[in-house]
């Protein structure tokens, strides 16, 4: 049993760990190491798409007649400013490339910041990884100061590039680095952010989840406070980050506000951190009974029969932020529902609000469910789910019965998303038009995209089946489809590029038609995928990397 010590010798102890020589430069090494790969792939990634997206901006709009003829069309309603922000000097080059990559950067780059500092800390803290460095001469509040450090050199370099990328697309230099600069401090908040909630929560799952909680929550204050003309635009990180304006007046003092809330945050986060105990969290569970629940009273038989059930419980869990996010985002796209009926048939506004809500649904499988191993990790106990499901298909438990369980939990998931998401844009489409009639047409037009988001899915599934190391190729698959999706009609990509995603082929409602005979094979194709994941999953072997 464990002794309670005195308060003077806690603080004793407490002083004694900040004052290791060494352990902070230590534990940088050790986080460069085992996130380099992922820094550089996040880096990369975002930093080719801006380039893109900034040299096809550059050759589409090459005078300033077609600049204006662009800043006329998406000022033309609140729909886009809801969901892009509102863009000032939106009629120069700077301004149209904000305009195309802001939606995308707006979420990207936090969960840059939020992906490094989670998996420095509270993953594996809660993998036990952390356990012997603290014996040493590392700290307690080392691991978040170093995962901060190495997310800030991340952060500054990613946003270098992007600097880089604008200045070769012909905008200029002031307006590039600080547009640059803007979503590095927008970064470099949320960065901050996970590092406190790696202090409060006890799983890596709830740094991710309160940590998209608070980016959808943001989006939405922004997005009201851009439509109304408001000061809840000041309210949101988001809403700092469009008031640099680095393509109109570039109000370079507002890059104080991110910077000084990240460091306040980064500062909490190391004194949590070297106050709690290794393996606490300053929100604890919640009381447990005090006698066996009636659960453990059950029959063996019964328990593993049940066992599919508990992971499906733990997958729902799981999607209830994305849940929230998404019908957030539908209810900002539909709050002006005038600006589709008003601009005819070009669909742009209807594509960018009905169609964003809905497009990409990441209906993939968790990586922690990728069958107990992880690449890079030499003990096969600590890959993945750390051994959990090969003792589970020890006994009585299915490979089938396990996964289709998961299964049916994420595309009940994916169906409750949509409907959700559609219902709020319906409504709020319906309360600012003052006109229900075209709430059944846009419900029908979010299940019309089911089918595409079967395929990712599917993909998904047959991935993890054959190898859990090729889980990589659905996010692959996932970001090649949502950059198609999303700006490809804007830069006017080729059709064979268009038809990349899926989602090109669902057409675009609720404006245009819908070909049924599209829909029935992308739901084939779908399914097809879903069999030869379970097949090779049933194949291969547990644990595999």
């Amino acid at each position: 049993m464990n002794e309670r010590r005195p308060h003077g010798e806690h603080r004793a102890a407490a002083r004694d760990s900040r004052n290791r020589p060494g352990g902070l430069a230590t534990m940088l090494g050790i986080v460069w190491r085992t996130r380099r790969r992922g820094i550089l792939v996040w880096s990369l990634v975002l930093a080719g798409s801006m380039a893109f997206t900034a040299l096809a901006v550059a050759g589409l709009y090459d005078t300033q007649a077609k600049i204006q003829s662009y800043a006329d069309a998406v000022t033309s309603g609140n729909a886009l400013k809801a969901i892009n922000g509102h863009v000032e000097g939106i009629d120069t080059l700077g301004g149209v490339i904000q305009d195309e990559f802001g939606f995308m950067a707006s979420f990207l780059m936090p969960l840059l910041g939020i992906s490094l500092v989670a998996g420095s800390t509270r993953r594996d803290e809660e993998a036990g990884r952390l356990e012997a460095l603290l014996a040493g001469r590392v700290a307690r509040q080392h691991p978040v100061l170093a995962a901060l450090v190495v997310a800030t050199a991340a952060i500054v370099g990613t946003a270098l590039l992007f600097a880089v990328g604008l200045l070769v697309s012909g905008v200029p230099l002031s307006g590039s680095v600080l547009y640059a600069a803007s979503l590095g401090a927008l970064a470099l908040v949320f960065a901050a952010l996970a590092g406190v909630l790696a202090q409060v929560t006890r799983h890596a799952r709830g740094v991710y989840t309160g940590s998209l909680i608070v980016l959808a929550v943001a989006y939405v204050l922004r997005g009201v406070g851009d439509v109304t003309e408001t000061w809840w635009t000041w309210l949101s990180p988001l809403g700092w980050q469009e008031k640099t304006a680095p393509f109109g007046p570039q109000r370079w003092w507002v890059l104080v506000v991110p910077l000084a809330v990240a460091a306040l945050l980064g500062v909490a986060a190391a004194r949590l951190a070297a106050r709690r105990d290794l393996g606490s969290a300053l929100l604890a569970d919640g009381a447990k009974a005090a006698a066996g629940s009636a659960y453990a009273a059950q029959p063996a038989r019964l328990r593993r029969l049940r066992a599919p059930a508990r992971g499906a419980r733990l997958a729902r869990r799981r999607g209830a932020a994305d849940r929230h996010a998404r019908r957030a985002l539908a209810a900002a796209a539909g709050r002006d529902g005038r600006q589709p009926r008003a601009r005819g048939g070009d669909g742009r506004a209807a594509r960018r609000g009905a169609g964003r809500v809905r497009r990409g649904h990441p209906a993939l499988p968790r990586r922690r469910r990728r069958g107990v191993r992880r690449p890079g990790d030499r003990h096969p106990a600590r890959r993945g789910g750390r051994g959990r499901l090969e003792t589970r298909l020890a006994g009585t438990l299915s490979r089938t019965g396990w996964l289709l369980a998961h299964g049916v939990v994420l595309l009940g998931g994916l169906l409750v998303v949509v409907l959700g998401s559609s219902l709020v844009l319906a409504v709020a489409t319906a309360w600012s038009t003052g006109s229900w009639s075209e709430l059944g047409a846009i419900l029908r037009s979010g299940l019309a995209y089911l089918p595409a988001e079967l395929v990712l899915a599917g993909l998904a599934l047959a991935a993890y089946g054959w190898r859990p190391r090729a889980f990589p190729v659905a996010w692959v698959g996932y970001a090649a489809m949502t950059f198609v999706a999303f700006l490809g009609p804007g830069l006017k990509f080729r059709q064979w590029a268009m038809d990349l995603s899926p989602t090109t082929h669902v057409g675009n409602p609720p404006v245009g038609s819908v070909r049924a005979v599209d829909l029935l094979t992308l739901g084939a194709i779908g399914l097809v995928l879903l069999v030869v994941g379970f097949v090779a999953f049933r194949r291969r072997g547990v644990p595999q990397g």
